[in-house]
């Protein structure tokens, strides 16, 4: 029997409308650029599909980016229910783990997500509230991504907090998580609830397990590491989308 309590429908032959759902417009501008894109603006990028780059935007009040995975789902919410797509496809930033080889600016692709900061001790509720989630490529495919993009594949945990406590640590461990962000379960549980099909694929700017040793704070990281980051995902992400458009 499987780790995950959902599974998402398997990766279309040859998707027509692909949304794009990127967190934060740092992160999107690079990629935006690379593919030819504009938030809210769909683009027909080939003859076989076109791409539409979703970004929750800034808050008025604040004035930052709306994070986290309450805004990920109102947004995805929202850009579903204007033009359904035929794939999701998620690309962001995350913490990755040097306990498990992993550096800045690497690559992950993500097989699987849930939340690790949820904790709620009654039979079903927990597991409901965790949202363990099988993405939808599979194995093969995901091994063939690997290869071109020079990723790794694994889960990436989500939670609502950029640093992580004692007992998220012994499950990343346990769980062998390459990745951490706060937004793909969210995403992953619209994408369960309307039966859409979803893709991931992460870059670390930040180590968690240094982090939580003493080392450099993961807010810091995050910033030093995020043009970096960001311009690894933006070359990684005409590749990826090709291939998941069917193309040569």
């Amino acid at each position: 029997m499987p780790d995950w309590t959902h599974e998402l429908p398997p990766l279309p032959a040859r998707p027509a409308r692909i949304l794009l759902f990127i967190a934060m417009a740092g992160e999107a501008a690079p990629i935006a650029h690379a593919l030819g894109l504009r938030q809210g603006a769909s683009a027909n990028t080939s003859t076989s599909a076109s791409i539409e780059l979703v970004v929750p935007g800034a808050d008025p009040i604040v004035g930052v980016d709306r994070i986290g995975p309450a805004y990920a789902s109102w947004a995805l919410t929202r850009a579903i229910a204007v033009r359904r797509p035929d794939l999701v496809v998620n690309m962001g930033t995350a913490g990755g783990f040097a306990a498990q080889g992993l550096g800045i600016a690497d690559l992950v692709l993500a097989r699987d997500t849930m939340f690790h900061d949820a904790r709620v001790a009654l039979p079903g509720f927990d597991a409901i509230a965790r949202a363990h989630t099988r993405l939808s490529p599979s194995d093969a495919t995901l091994d063939a991504l690997a290869t071109a993009l020079g990723a790794r594949v694994g889960l990436a945990s989500s939670g609502s907090s950029l640093d992580a406590t004692d007992g998220e640590m012994a499950l990343f461990a346990r769980t062998r998580t390459l990745a951490k962000d706060m937004e793909l379960a969210a995403i992953a549980s619209v994408c369960a609830a309307e039966r859409l099909p979803l893709v991931s694929l992460k870059g670390v700017t930040d180590l968690v397990d240094h982090a939580h040793a003493g080392g450099e704070p993961a807010h810091e990281a995050f910033v030093r590491n995020l043009a970096r980051t960001c311009a690894r995902l933006a070359e990684a992400a005409p590749v990826l989308l090709t291939a998941l458009r069917g193309e040569d």
